[in-house]
């Protein structure tokens, strides 16, 4: 990985990273200083209960899982995906998990693997780690690293290579598609996106200048940049009445849900406080949301008519504007 002498992963110019199978989201809060935000998920335990832990840490979370289903996020949304002992079969079923981490990870960015010290000791470990190695070639990924039981590759912008391998029918392109439809319960594609065909190839700068990105997502989808200044401006004024009429102390308040969130504009406006936002896009209304991830903030796709994915009272303020209008 492409760090400064001190591994700092902001030097990577990682900003967002998805933590796949997150635990008590532990890799979460060790960026937590870093300005790293960080996307946790993993399925519902009945026996540990690990995303109600990490929020009730104060930590991004949602209970998901990769399965058959496209995840809530838009395309080319984050740096990093991260995998300590997820327990997920990236190798099998032709590497169909492994696309869709393609499809949701940025050009150029990380793919963490690390597998438990005890599977060196499995008879099946070789052919396992042979299979990945043939899938992120076809995929036209590089193995940057590997120490141990962890392997790190990178999704590299080479269309040529794709185009190549998918002439010698080591993988399929995915046939040109509306990215701006979301991807709510949309079923797993087994292909790889070409570049021509993400939502978005602009050059994002670091966090904080990030927050008031305006972005190729939005001029794809109509925004004017004056709409959006001007919708940055009514949130940070908004904001700042809100907790004058809520009149609590600033660290009363961690876990908050945007659940109709635009263009991000609330939570940018929370950007100062210790607290950390959920923005949902209604499956519904424009998506916005590739937007919102454009401006280093972290979010998902939601039908409002079905049960959001987390545990009873696991936020400290919701926030509805117009959400019941539509």
């Amino acid at each position: 990985m492409t760090t400064n002498e001190t591994g700092d992963l902001r030097s990577a110019g990682v900003v967002q990273v998805l933590d796949v199978g997150c635990g008590v989201a532990s890799f979460s809060a060790y960026l937590l200083p870093l300005d790293i935000q960080t996307m946790s998920f993993a399925p519902k335990d009945g026996h540990e209960n690990q995303i109600q832990f990490a929020l009730e840490r104060g930590i991004g979370a949602m209970i998901s899982a990769i399965a058959t289903k496209q995840l809530p996020y838009p395309s080319s949304s984050f740096e990093m995906v991260h995998c300590s002992r997820c327990r997920v079969d990236w190798h099998e079923n032709d590497g169909i998990l492994l696309k869709e981490v393609s499809r949701v990870l940025r050009y150029n960015g990380y793919f963490v693997y690390s597998s438990p010290p005890a599977y060196r000791k499995d008879k099946d470990y070789p052919l396992i780690w042979e299979k990945l190695v043939n899938l992120t070639s076809a995929m036209c990924w590089k193995l940057i690293a590997r120490k141990v039981q962890t392997a790190i590759w990178v999704k590299q912008e080479n269309d040529s290579c794709l185009m190549h391998n998918a002439k010698m029918k080591l993988i399929s392109i995915c046939d040109t598609v509306d990215n701006i439809k979301p991807s709510w319960n949309t079923p797993l594609r087994n292909c790889i996106t070409r570049r021509d065909a993400q939502t978005n190839s602009q050059k994002l700068p670091p966090r904080p200048e990030r927050l008031s990105l305006y972005s190729e997502s939005l001029i794809k989808i109509g925004i004017s940049k004056e709409e959006f200044v001007s919708d940055a401006m009514f949130w940070k004024n908004q904001v700042r009445n809100y907790w004058k009429l809520i009149d609590v102390s600033e660290t009363d308040i961690r876990n908050i849900m945007d659940m109709n969130a635009f263009l991000g504009g609330f939570a940018v406006a929370l950007n100062t406080l210790p607290v950390w936002v959920m923005n949902i896009v209604p499956m519904s209304m424009m998506n916005t949301l590739s937007a919102i991830y454009d401006r280093g903030l972290l979010g998902a796709f939601h039908d409002w008519c079905e049960p959001f994915s987390t545990y009873p009272r696991t936020y400290d303020l919701l926030h509805a504007n117009h959400l019941f209008t539509h």
